[in-house]
């Protein structure tokens, strides 16, 4: 058992949705690349492209076609509103201000996806397959789910700790991105030593119960590449394996 828990939590940091990606070669209008939102302790701006496009995930939740359609059609309704809503932040807010404003319009894309999911998904099954790889693909912005931090029954320190871990790390994976474009196998080691560091932070702020509730809440491990958060066509068109782990 320990060693299915130490496995899982290994999982979880193959997947910083901390990471961001603009659209196709231009920042977002009317939002920072210097990661504003990531002051909030909550992910950082949505990707244009969902992670589930992504052929091996695809494959994973075994989607038809008709329900990856309806499902793309409805991440791509909260994207553009919360996009609407990224671009029309006044100038003149304070950093506080603007965290608060960005705070609000992620948590409002996530409620208003899930409610679509909800109707999408009918298989128990599948349901319960997509939730896991959701939280674990969302890394340390999974915490700030409220049903997430009650089940753990997080304290205001553990909180408080994984929003520090998740700040510094978004940093780093911005770096990365930079990196990826250039450098992709330079990028992808890279990518896995900082999810072995993390596992190893995430240890020391969950308690060993915690640990395992978090393995039965995110199920078996999904192996997370950076392809997944540094977008591009071809990760989310191409029929070839994405994966240049496998």
């Amino acid at each position: 058992m320990k060693r299915m828990v130490y496995v899982a939590v290994v999982g979880m940091f193959a997947l910083a949705t901390w990471a961001w990606v603009a659209p196709q070669g231009e920042a977002q209008k009317g939002q920072s690349t210097s990661q504003g939102s990531v002051k909030g302790g909550v992910q950082g701006p949505i990707n244009q492209n969902p992670w589930f496009a992504n052929p091996q995930i695809r494959q994973q939740l075994r989607f038809n076609d008709e329900q990856f359609n309806r499902l793309n059609k409805a991440y791509t309704q909260s994207w553009n509103q919360y996009q609407e809503g990224m671009n029309n932040l006044g100038k003149n807010l304070s950093p506080e201000q603007r965290t608060q404003q960005m705070q609000t319009l992620e948590k409002n894309f996530y409620k208003n996806f899930d409610t679509n999911t909800n109707e999408i998904i009918n298989d128990p099954t599948m349901r319960q397959r997509y939730q896991q790889l959701y939280w674990q693909y969302r890394g340390y912005g999974a915490f700030e789910d409220p049903m997430v931090a009650q089940k753990l029954n997080l304290t205001d320190e553990q909180r408080q700790k994984l929003t520090q871990y998740g700040q510094e790390w978004s940093k780093s994976m911005d770096s990365l991105r930079n990196s990826y474009q250039t450098d992709r196998e330079g990028a992808t080691k890279r990518f896995n030593e900082m999810t072995e560091r993390e596992r190893e932070r995430l240890n020391t702020v969950l308690t060993p119960e915690q640990r395992q509730q978090w393995q039965q809440m995110t199920g078996e491990r999904f192996n997370f590449q950076p392809n997944v958060y540094f977008q591009t066509s071809a990760n989310t068109n191409s029929n070839t394996n994405p994966n240049p782990s496998k």
